[in-house]
């Protein structure tokens, strides 16, 4: 019997990073709702892209007519004026404290992010994928404006596997 850890509080939101939450389950570990149980502790660490997310008052949601994107993303947000984009997919319920997926499905989510090399945070049981730069103030610097139809293109792309795992 392994040990067990609480990962998520009670607001849903990750209370370890998402890349220690995906070498964990890569490696067998099981989620019991708020819980993960470790058999055995990983000898390497497997990194998935990982971001801080601006500020609350800089992200604005979009309404889209895209159906690939509409049945994926539970959310989908628009940062910097409208210099990149971002895909909330709901993975655990805060209200039932209960995961929506499997372990192995929330490990091919994060494969997909690792793939098209989208960062992603977990923000209030969701997994966000984004095409934000990691180091925010590069968005500034070296997006243009407009970029996010860019990023809903690659989300798009993202969001077509996302949505055959989650289906399987």
């Amino acid at each position: 019997m392994g040990k067990r850890f609480r990962i998520v509080d009670d607001k849903g939101n990750l209370l370890i990073p998402p890349s220690l939450l995906y070498t964990l389950l890569k490696h067998g570990a099981r989620l019991e709702g708020p819980f993960i149980v470790v058999e055995k502790l990983p000898g390497a660490m497997e990194e998935v892209p990982t971001v801080r997310f601006c500020p609350s008052t800089e992200i604005r949601p979009i309404d889209t007519d895209d159906p690939v994107l509409r049945s994926v993303c539970y959310d989908l947000y628009r940062y910097f004026e409208d210099r990149c984009a971002a895909c909330a997919v709901k993975v655990y319920s805060v209200l039932g404290s209960t995961w929506l997926y499997s372990e192995d499905v929330v490990t091919k989510l994060l494969d997909v992010a690792r793939k098209y090399g989208l960062p992603v945070e977990w923000s209030r049981g969701n997994i966000v994928f984004t095409t934000c730069p990691e180091d925010y103030s590069e968005a500034y610097r070296r997006l243009r404006p407009g970029d996010y139809v860019k990023g809903l293109e690659l989300l798009r792309r993202a969001c077509l596997e996302i949505g055959r795992i989650v289906e399987e």
